[in-house]
């Protein structure tokens, strides 16, 4: 099996944990959190749409054209709907519906989003937040053996193993392909939300349904490891995905360290929807982000009240 979990009590085991996957590892490790620990990896153009991605179907394009009028109507110049790449994660970084997970490379980041919006319950038993580790190489090297057999073609295989990893944009540029598994390992220039937040993509169309899978995880989950050579030994290979249990009482430890290293809504999505995120999370530790010399409430007169 090729998912590991981990459970956390506190935010200092936690965050040593992932700082180490993150800065630890010749792999490519890419990061996503969630709030809620039952939630599984499916991208929301699957949640979206029941019917499967065929490679003649134009609704993704058609979804992200709507989306872009919609802008336009409004009067925001935002992103060239005429390129693919720009158009998908422009869409998926405000909420459109997408066949994309977004990652990012920072461990903070995820903390951030595993965390953001939690109220943490009165009952002694607290849920759970989680954060997903996913290593890209690894899920390079499966889904290039699924696609050509290194023992008889191993100059497709390898092919197959960097163009996981390094997609052209001509890969998108007659539709957004079918039955694929695509990692999109940077933002275009235009998507600044992106940048901020040092997303990534991994772009999801397979056919599930006909493999007999639910989802990523479970197509994670059917693979082996593959064991490696370390000059003197072979060691156990490393999981593709490692999922973080952390408990939801940490909530005000995980802030506080993430506000020192200036990790706030305000500064991820750079806008008034950020600054309110922050407003809502300030419910969970003494904040400082909420002050400033020069502006300060009126006096507060209470014999008017």
């Amino acid at each position: 099996m090729s998912i590991v979990t981990k459970r956390f009590q506190n935010a200092k085991g936690a965050i040593a944990f992932l700082e180490a996957l993150a800065y630890e590892s010749n792999d490519t490790i890419v990061f996503r959190g969630h709030e809620k620990s039952e939630y599984r990896l499916v991208n929301t153009w699957q949640r979206h749409r029941a019917v499967l991605h065929e490679p003649w179907n134009t609704d993704i394009d058609e979804a992200l054209m709507a989306y872009k009028v919609g802008l336009e109507k409004l009067g925001i110049k935002s992103f060239d709907h005429t390129n693919r790449f720009e158009a998908l994660e422009h869409g998926r970084h405000h909420g459109v519906p997408t066949p994309c997970l977004d990652f990012s490379y920072s461990p903070y980041v995820a903390l951030f989003f595993a965390f953001n919006g939690v109220r943490i319950p009165r009952e002694k038993k607290k849920p759970y937040s989680v954060v997903y580790a996913l290593n890209v190489n690894q899920l390079a090297e499966v889904r290039a053996k699924k696609l050509h057999d290194p023992r008889t073609d191993c100059d497709a295989f390898y092919k197959a193993f960097h163009s996981f990893q390094w997609p052209k944009r001509e890969d998108v540029e007659n539709g957004f392909p079918a039955n694929t598994l695509q990692f999109i390992p940077f933002p275009g220039a235009a998507n600044k939300r992106m940048q901020r937040q040092l997303g990534c993509l991994i772009y999801d169309t397979l056919w599930y349904k006909r493999m007999g899978l639910k989802d990523l995880e479970d197509y994670i989950e059917q693979e082996t490891e593959t064991p490696f050579f370390d000059g003197t030994k072979t060691l156990p290979g490393r999981p593709i995905l490692t999922k973080v249990f952390i408990n939801q009482s940490a909530a005000s430890n995980v802030f506080a360290r993430l506000e020192l290293m200036n990790i706030t809504g305000g500064n991820l999505y750079d806008s008034a929807d950020g600054v309110a995120l922050d407003i809502k999370n300030a419910y969970n530790y003494n904040s400082k982000f909420s002050y400033l010399r020069d502006i300060k409430l009126s006096h507060l007169d209470d014999t008017k009240v």
